[in-house]
């Protein structure tokens, strides 16, 4: 699989090492982004 340089996050692209989500976000708590 190729690697991915960068990532869409906020409205810019970022590196992806530097892409991070809160643990406290509400798509990791009860799925709400599972179809994005």
């Amino acid at each position: 699989m190729k690697e991915v340089g960068k990532i869409w996050m906020n409205g810019k692209l970022v590196p992806f090492k530097d892409a991070k989500v809160h643990v406290l976000t509400h798509a990791l708590h009860y799925s709400t982004s599972i179809f994005e």
